[in-house]
């Protein structure tokens, strides 16, 4: 069964544990919507709600939840990508900076050679946080899965293949080369970014996340016609609302579940609720791996028992507590990070 550790009993255990699974592991983190607070509210029982109005035959009210629900959430990264002074957008963008540079900072100082300087950071949130941080950090690399490999126009394809390229630099008076840190950004459910082209692939919307405009909403076609055009996995057991959209998916889920598997996966979960059935199965068939290694943030105290239920089985699976001591929230979570990095590290 998964096992327990209390932060505030114990934060030293809980930082020899991080480190040495992250200095021997092959790195992977799954961050879900809690870690957008405050600028995004958690998508909490959104899912729950549409997916009782799909069952109950609504399926016009279903997708016109789900229509402002994506709304709300362009809303905000049209600000985040203006630059817009809003405090919870800049505090979440900070906290996002910080883990981007703490991270890092984990694979510049990393003293297995034998480990790719790399992470792969999963995530179900459509936000462009984590984009906009690295736009901040000039030294770090991140690869959101799109080919730029041609010089010519920004019509960018989708390309999961090129998240896996390592990346190496040269001296230009000897022949040592040295591996640079990568982080490679999967986002399993898709993108305010990302743009259909047809059904034949993805884009990158290279004009930035562009709004639905006036949708009449009592109009089930014109809410449907709007929702079609987003290139995300909408939050309900229907899910999809293209083939295109359906192949991505489960082709970033197989990734999800390669990366698992490799020898000393390490998966590293902050804000994510494992509420995705999808998700949740493929990481319990992924920890029968035995050199796998599940790390669980918890926000409170109270969430700490479901983690604990999902994972019943698992012995290879850890969950941080935050016990008597504030929750683990984003900050908290980056200063442990951040612990792992001798000295601290600098920031990128």
């Amino acid at each position: 069964m998964a096992r327990t550790l209390i932060l505030s009993d114990n934060p030293e255990d809980v930082r020899k544990l991080a480190e040495s699974y992250i200095q021997s592991g092959n790195l992977n983190f799954l961050v879900g919507s809690g870690a957008s607070m405050p600028a995004i509210k958690v998508a909490g029982n959104i899912e729950a709600e549409i997916n009782s109005l799909l069952i109950g035959g609504n399926v016009a009210d279903a997708d016109l939840k789900a229509l402002e629900f994506i709304e709300e959430l362009a809303e905000t990264n049209v600000d985040l990508l203006a630059d817009i002074d809003d405090q919870p957008i800049t505090e979440t963008l900070a906290n996002y900076t910080e883990f981007l540079s703490a991270v890092d900072g984990i694979l510049f100082e990393r003293k297995n050679i034998l480990l790719p300087r790399q992470a792969n950071i999963f995530t179900t949130n459509y936000d462009l946080f984590i984009e906009k941080a690295a736009s901040k950090l000039p030294n770090v690399t991140l690869t959101d899965g799109f080919d730029r490999t041609s010089a010519v126009g920004s019509r960018y394809v989708f390309s999961p293949e090129k998240y896996f390229d390592r990346t190496y630099r040269s001296g230009s008076s000897n022949e040592r080369i040295a591996e640079l840190p990568v982080m490679n950004l999967i986002k399993v459910h898709g993108s305010l970014s990302w743009q259909r082209d047809g059904d034949k692939e993805i884009r990158f919307a290279s004009n930035g996340v562009s709004l639905s405009g006036h949708v009449q909403k009592n109009n089930p076609g014109a809410v449907s016609i709007a929702l079609a055009k987003r290139a995300v996995i909408l939050p309900n057991v229907r899910k999809f609302e293209s083939t295109l959209m359906e192949r991505v998916y489960f082709d970033l889920l197989r990734l999800y579940s390669n990366c698992m598997d490799r020898d000393n996966a390490l998966l590293i979960a902050f804000g994510f609720s494992f509420a995705d059935e999808h998700i949740l199965d493929i990481t319990r068939r992924a920890l029968r791996n035995p050199t796998a290694q599940l790390l669980i943030f918890a926000y409170s105290s109270a969430n700490v028992a479901a983690f604990s239920d999902k994972f019943s089985q698992n012995r290879n699976v850890t969950v941080i507590n935050p016990g008597a001591g504030p929750p683990i929230d984003f900050k908290v979570f980056n200063s442990i990070l951040r612990q792992v990095i001798p000295q601290g590290g600098k920031p990128a």
